[in-house]
């Protein structure tokens, strides 16, 4: 239930062909892709899909990566592993209830809908991913590759935009590996000469990854410009490792500041624990971070949060620019949405909330849910 990357041939080819010339090349107003920040202004956006499958209890790293959740999801992730989401039924009080009459994948959906819904009022195309279905998986990969199950949610992780460079990413994560293959259609017709795109070293699709084998997963990585954080969990079974952090630094060269964010083992990934709405001004959970904040943060405005409150997915939110910012609440937050937004409101922020229960439950938000693909400078 949590989070996240196979490339095909032909990507990884292009990958060692231009390995060595990843500088940011010109932004022409014909633009495709391009992120220089994470509050620019949002042109085009991917919303993740509803479709999944639960890992197995038996996946042999499941047990460990569902610390991440609080305890109350943790339960109903042991509960409901190997299911299929549409035969997650909830009741009509949005519960986890094996009796209910509405389906994991309905409920995703209807949170995906109002998501999509803030993006148009605000003027911003919105691209889905090609749909993979469980039969998918068997007919490509064999029905031993569903121990891992997969998912679609959270397109977040399958890629880091960092400028005009797009990078599929390794994904520690076994649950993920599949979602890229949803990108490809939209990913050619967009990466044209204005765009670099490329591929980190690939995995066996079922294992997780040693320490010494490079995984990226892009709630890990922001861009500020030319810093770039790149947070690193504890826990050994998710998110991004240091051979990860090492292979972004050595790809993007000295044209970047990229710099590594440890974290501690309940925070999956940096987005958790990390949102930058505007320049100067961030939501944080400060205890989120083993070895203290990051410094190029030093001097800014921070709205904080405790250990407690991000678990809770408080701090995942998406700035469409440094005027409107989207951020998700739940059952558990909305005393600390409300919170957050008054501060946010404080700096001339419009704030949209979107009731995302469903996804938090599954580990992930608004950030996580979305793959920011052109923005404005």
């Amino acid at each position: 239930m949590i989070m996240k990357s196979i490339a095909s041939p032909i990507i990884i080819l292009l990958s060692l062909a231009i390995l060595s010339s990843c500088h940011d090349q010109p932004t022409p107003s014909s633009q495709k892709i391009y992120i220089n920040s994470e509050y620019g202004n949002l042109k085009e956006v991917i919303v993740g899909l509803s479709s999944g499958k639960n890992p197995s209890i038996d996946a042999p790293w499941y047990k460990e990566a569902i610390k991440i959740l609080p305890e109350d999801e943790r339960k109903i992730a042991e509960t409901t592993a190997g299911f299929n989401w549409t035969d997650v039924k909830y009741n009509e009080n949005g519960e986890y209830d094996p009796a209910g009459t509405i389906s994991e994948t309905d409920l995703l959906e209807i949170e995906n809908n109002d998501l999509i819904g803030v993006f148009h009022s605000l003027g911003v195309t919105v691209h889905r991913p090609d749909l993979i279905t469980e039969q998918w998986v068997i007919d490509n990969y064999g029905e031993a590759a569903l121990i891992n199950g997969y998912s679609q949610d959270f397109p977040r992780d399958n890629l880091a935009i960092i400028g005009n460079n797009v990078i599929e990413l390794t994904l520690k994560t076994p649950l993920r590996r599949f979602d890229i293959i949803g990108f490809n259609q939209l990913l050619m017709t967009k990466c044209d000469e204005t765009v670099v795109w490329v591929s980190m070293p690939q995995i066996p699709l079922l294992p997780v990854p040693s320490d010494e084998t490079p995984a990226l997963e892009g709630g890990d990585v922001m861009v500020l410009g030319k810093t770039i954080l790149v947070g690193n969990t504890a826990n050994k079974a998710v998110g991004s490792n240091e051979a990860g952090y090492n292979w972004l630094k050595n790809y993007l060269g000295d044209d970047y500041n990229v710099i590594r964010v440890p974290l501690v083992e309940n925070i999956l990934h940096l987005d958790c624990a990390l949102s930058i709405p505007k320049e100067g001004l961030a939501i944080i959970c400060k205890d989120a971070f083993s070895d203290g904040i990051p410094e190029v943060l030093n001097g800014w405005d921070l709205v904080e949060v405790s250990l407690e409150e991000a678990s809770r997915l408080a701090v995942n939110g998406l700035p469409v620019n440094d005027k409107n910012y989207i951020m998700s609440y739940n059952n558990h937050t909305i005393e600390t949405s409300n919170r957050i937004k008054s501060a946010l409101e404080s700096y001339g922020i419009t704030v949209h909330k979107v009731f995302f229960g469903t996804h938090n439950g599954q580990g992930g938000s608004i950030r996580c849910s979305t793959q920011a693909i052109l923005r404005d400078k």
